[in-house]
């Protein structure tokens, strides 16, 4: 796998010539301390989802921070070459003592094009990064992985258009962490979005695509019928079909998944979008429709996806006590999935997408104990035992570890703004669960998880930052429990 992205590097390096020009740099170091309890053993819901699996799943726990990162740039223009880095380390300590490392990257751009190698916290898709409930496919909830990526940074306006047509691509090469249930296995992964629309303009349009792929690797517990002596395709030859999502012309060389499928675990999501300037406000309008298949594709399991709606204050003038900076409103609806049903001999579109499982990748689509893309949905782990769907464990079958992925979804989140300069944040999510397609739960599973959030800055060693958290959960898919973060955290720039 290393020759293309060796030749992808090279050409990258000699097509664009250096110059000299006053260099301009920016580094910050930043260093966190925290504590966490909770009424329940396990932590709850709005304290640990999307902080790119950093946070103990298992309550009371302690955790240090540490990080940096910097940007170099040969002249003050960005229009030249840039040179970057990021690190950041964090142990906790408590029923599960641990030491992740969630980024560890250096990247290296020429004007609007970057190359980036390692480890980075990224949200992908068209989302409020900030308050969503998550976005679809990349949500930021899990551990990042490791890879290799060219693209833009950020929207790059094409010149042939004068700027009227900006676009945001980028394509990927990654390594998934080995599990016991799965080893070897890579990422493949792209993306192009567009935009419509100058900066400056009041009315801007965007749409676009990601896709990902979880594909090769080797396990032991996957049958014959699974995979041809545990091994899962991973030739280069193999890799140009994951690119494409073609299906093998000779299916009788493979296992049932790879010959009637695809290569891989493929799945994502298509985003369309609309941001709207009025005065003091920016309203962005957005839509993440998912495919696992050619029945997503199609769009068969509309109206599947992830609604949503962002308002911004982005008023420069002060208040005399509190400013509502912004407030999103998120509606998820998974429970379509091309409906109920497989019958792939008499039907052009199958059902029962059952979203994030794959009946050779028996983790799902999950890194470290944590979904990757949005997480309301659950693995079987996380949730009250009775909803354990799980198969009995043996050597030739795990069974899946998705227990519920048909979803309704209520979301509403705001941030605002006290005029000392404290920051108070509140989400609270409302959920109606239903198991899968597979196995679904008997009847509506409701819940409901909620957070306040208090960022203070203090004056404690020279300046910082104190973070108080309160997060609730009630209802029936997880433990009813009150849990409490507090943290301090300093930065150096």
């Amino acid at each position: 796998m290393k020759a293309p992205f060796c030749t992808l590097i090279l050409l990258f390096l000699v097509s664009c010539p250096l110059y000299a020009q006053k260099p301009v740099s920016s580094v910050q170091v930043s260093a966190e301390v925290s504590g966490m309890a909770s009424s329940a053993r396990r932590t709850p819901f709005w304290l640990r989802a999307n902080q790119f699996g950093t946070v103990p799943l298992i309550a009371p726990a302690g955790t240090v921070r540490l990080g940096s990162s910097g940007v170099f740039r040969v002249d003050s223009t960005g229009k030249g070459w840039h040179f970057g880095y990021g690190a950041e380390v964090v142990g906790y300590a408590g029923p599960n003592n641990r030491l992740l490392v969630p980024e560890a990257y250096a990247k290296i751009g020429y004007r609007s094009i970057e190359l980036v190698v390692g480890r980075r916290k990224e949200v992908l898709g068209l989302v409020d990064t900030t308050l969503s409930s998550g976005s679809y496919s990349w949500s930021g909830n899990a551990l990042p992985i490791t890879k290799i990526q060219l693209g833009t940074n950020g929207y790059a306006p094409l010149k042939f258009t004068k700027g009227l047509i900006s676009i945001n691509a980028f394509f990927a090469h990654g390594w998934f962490p080995n599990t016991d249930s799965i080893q070897n296995s890579y990422l493949h992964q792209k993306a192009l979005y567009g935009r419509i629309g100058k900066p400056n303009w009041k009315v801007k349009l965007y749409g676009g695509f990601l896709h990902n792929a979880q594909w090769g690797g080797k396990s032991k517990y996957l049958s014959s019928n699974q995979a041809v002596g545990g091994v899962i395709p991973s030739s280069f030859k193999t890799y140009l079909a994951v690119i494409t999502a073609s299906q093998p012309s000779n299916a009788g060389d493979y296992a049932f998944p790879d010959a009637v499928n695809r290569f891989g675990n493929h799945l994502g999501n298509i985003d369309i979008g609309t941001e709207i300037s009025i005065k003091q406000y920016r309203i962005l309008g957005y839509y993440q429709h998912p495919f696992e298949d050619k029945s997503g594709l199609a769009l068969v399991n509309l109206p599947d996806g992830l609604y949503g709606i962002r308002i911004q204050n982005v008023s420069g003038q002060p208040n005399p006590f509190f400013k509502l900076k912004t407030i999103t409103v998120e509606y998820l609806t998974t429970r379509d999935q091309s409906g109920a049903t497989v019958k792939i001999d008499s039907r052009k579109y199958d059902g029962m997408d059952d979203y994030f499982n794959n009946i050779q990748y028996i983790d799902g689509w999950a890194v470290k104990e944590r979904i990757i893309g949005t997480p309301f949905i659950t693995r079987y782990k996380d949730t009250k035992p009775e909803w354990d769907t799980h198969l009995t464990p043996s050597k030739k079958n795990q069974g899946s570890m998705i227990n519920n992925s048909l979803v309704s979804l209520y979301h509403i989140a705001v941030l605002g703004e006290l005029r000392s300069g404290v920051t108070v944040e509140g989400r609270f999510s409302l959920s109606s669960n239903y198991g899968t397609h597979w196995k679904r739960f008997p009847g509506s599973v409701t819940q409901s998880s909620s957070l306040i959030r208090l960022n203070i800055p203090v004056s404690w060693l020279g300046g910082g930052f104190l973070g108080i958290n309160l997060a609730m959960d009630q209802g029936d898919l997880y433990n009813d429990a009150i849990g409490g973060l507090i943290s301090f955290k300093k930065v150096w720039h």
